[in-house]
């Protein structure tokens, strides 16, 4: 089971949300495998699926016309939320509504693991893997570049495409390195398995860098 959504690829990463997704169920769970592999590991990752919860097979934008129970799910300002009353009007970005940020776990720490850091690393691991398709493209023709969604924007150059590029790995190398960092002053008092980091938690400056935490 995948932690991550194509909806949490485009809130959590510069993508937007008119952003190609095609490609999203490809990657996720590539790219999740190889972090488990690499960096979380088998105990933490196999953890977090079993606190996972599913979103709803549906639910959609908070309708100030609507009355919803307690449970109910919408998206606001492109949030989730939950209902925690009956008979609810409230708006969910209101002081004082009866609502609650969705949360993805049934477990204190994976959340706070997941809100910090976790769901920012996937959305911008999947984000980096689809940059470049999204930009250039194999048609009949052979390679094309995009020429924009007619709203008088143009596709990125090699350079500036480039430099997207290294600003969102550097981003996730800072967050994954961040994430180390909480995890070993926090997981045990969070009750969250102890990670074993290799490869997929290389730094910077200094690749070869492990991270144990007992």
């Amino acid at each position: 089971m995948n932690l991550t959504t194509e909806f949490e690829v485009l809130k959590y990463s510069p993508a937007g949300f008119n952003y190609p997704t095609k490609s999203f169920c490809i990657l996720i769970p590539q790219i999740e495998q190889a972090f488990r592999r690499e960096c979380l590991g088998d105990q933490l990752f196999d953890f977090l699926v079993t606190k996972l919860k599913p979103y709803p097979a549906t639910f959609a934008e908070w309708d100030e016309a609507a009355t919803y129970a307690i449970g109910d799910i919408v998206i606001r300002n492109l949030c989730t939320y939950e209902s925690t009353a009956n008979s609810n009007t409230t708006d969910p970005i209101e002081p004082g509504a009866t609502w609650v940020q969705f949360e993805r776990f049934d477990h204190a720490g994976a959340n706070e693991l997941w809100s910090l850091y976790l769901r920012q690393i996937f959305a911008s691991k999947v984000y980096i893997a689809t940059l470049s398709s999204a930009t250039y493209q194999t048609g009949a023709g052979g390679l094309v570049v995009n020429n924009g969604d007619n709203t008088g924007a143009r596709a990125a150059n090699k350079t500036e495409l480039l430099g997207i590029l290294n600003e969102q790995t550097d981003f996730v190398r800072m967050t994954v390195e961040n994430m180390l960092e909480w995890l070993s002053e926090n997981a045990t008092e969070n009750g969250l398995p102890s990670v074993n980091c290799s490869t997929g938690c290389e730094t910077r400056t200094n690749r070869s860098r492990r991270f144990a935490f007992r």
